[in-house]
């Protein structure tokens, strides 16, 4: 990125020209994904969805990067202009409970990105979030996320999808929980009360993932979190940028 392509967005309000100019500067000064729907993004979005579902690890510092407006309704919602257009976005960030904190810190750590340079979970992140979202979070699965599921999970060799067959609740509790069970993630009730709580699929879960508690984050999450947010506070906006990516690279 040029001097001019910072100095040009450190002086915008809350427009950008264009979603590939949104999603250019996040990658330089924030380590954040696009949870849901990346498919669409950057050139389909408008007309396909309806806001921009987003993971950071520092919604403070993120908010203030990519220069969004806090909206009225719910504690995750923001907004900015793209194109001339007003877009919605819902923020999470680690440790606000819309997944337990240290899976939302392995899906950053674990990211990938697309052809079009839109970081996403990477593939079983992307399956097992997606599950978790559309069977807890929401109280039916909306048609294009199982046709996504079914062949996320043809690619992760899990069995019980098929083309002509998406798993009754019973079969997904079993695959979600023994996924979560042994990467020690557990079910967190989010600081977001306007997230859903599907009782009657939650109540399928082990009690160990229900009543669990969360494990702490590994120690260099703490290093990276809190030192370095500490260190760039005190520094220039430039030397911040680059404090993000060593960041993201430890």
């Amino acid at each position: 990125m040029s001097k001019e392509f910072f100095q040009y967005h450190e002086t915008k309000t809350t427009k950008w020209n264009s979603f590939r100019d949104f999603i250019d500067y996040a990658n330089e000064t924030a380590n954040w994904l696009v949870l849901r729907n990346f498919e669409f993004l950057p050139d389909d979005f408008f007309g396909n969805d309806k806001d921009v579902d987003i993971l950071c690890d520092d919604l403070d510092d993120f908010v203030s990067n990519m220069k969004l407006t806090k909206s009225r309704w719910g504690i995750a919602a923001y907004s900015t202009s793209i194109n001339y257009k007003m877009v919605h976005f819902d923020l999470r960030f680690v440790g606000d409970n819309y997944y337990d904190k240290l899976w939302q810190s392995n899906m950053l750590r674990n990211k990938v990105f697309s052809e079009e340079n839109v970081p996403h979970p990477n593939n079983e992140d992307y399956f097992y979030s997606l599950l978790y979202h559309s069977k807890i979070q929401k109280l039916s699965v909306k048609e294009i996320y199982k046709k996504r599921l079914t062949k996320l999970a043809n690619s992760l060799e899990i069995e019980k999808f098929s083309n002509t067959h998406f798993p009754e609740n019973s079969e997904l509790a079993e695959i979600l929980s023994r996924y979560m069970e042994k990467e020690n993630y557990v079910y967190m009730r989010p600081i977001d009360i306007n997230v859903t709580l599907n009782k009657a699929f939650f109540n399928k879960l082990p009690r160990n993932i229900r009543l669990g508690k969360t494990k702490s984050l590994p120690f260099d999450i703490y290093i990276r979190g809190y030192i370095l947010k500490f260190l760039s506070r005190l520094l220039p906006k430039v030397v911040k940028t680059y404090l993000k990516k060593f960041k993201d690279a430890i």
